[in-house]
């Protein structure tokens, strides 16, 4: 499924794709902030390796989130999403007045978290002195 959304992505008319990427270049945190800041509407269609995730947008606002083949959406999505270093990501600009909000927070807040959760993954565990 995963090459298929990467034929879709290049296959997809340069006029049709708003901004189109390599994760290398630029990380889809970078992708998501810009599209915050633009306040930009639409799908964002990312595929790494054998996987594809989808992220859609309303004002800049991450609304909705899927990893296909998994049971991750919304937020958890979106963190494993932020995860891919490598790969390609297409962005098509289309209004979604109807979608519902399935995300509830800010872009900006989503970002922060997995910071977060990147850093405390990383952080080297200490055993605490017993008292």
């Amino acid at each position: 499924m995963a090459r298929a959304r990467l034929r879709q992505i290049s296959a997809t008319p340069r006029q049709d794709a708003g901004l189109r990427g390599r994760l290398e270049q630029f990380g889809l945190a970078t992708v998501l902030s810009f599209l915050d800041l633009e306040r930009r509407s639409g799908r964002l269609v990312i595929v790494a390796r054998n996987k594809a995730g989808q992220v859609w947008l309303r004002g800049g606002q991450a609304i909705s989130a899927r990893v296909e083949g998994t049971r991750l959406v919304n937020r958890e999505a979106i963190y494993e999403l932020l995860s891919w270093d490598n790969g390609y990501f297409a962005f098509t600009q289309e209004d979604l007045p109807f979608a519902v909000d399935e995300i509830g927070a800010p872009t900006t807040l989503i970002l922060m978290d997995a910071a977060l959760r990147t850093d405390e993954a990383a952080a080297p565990a200490y055993d605490l002195p017993a008292f």
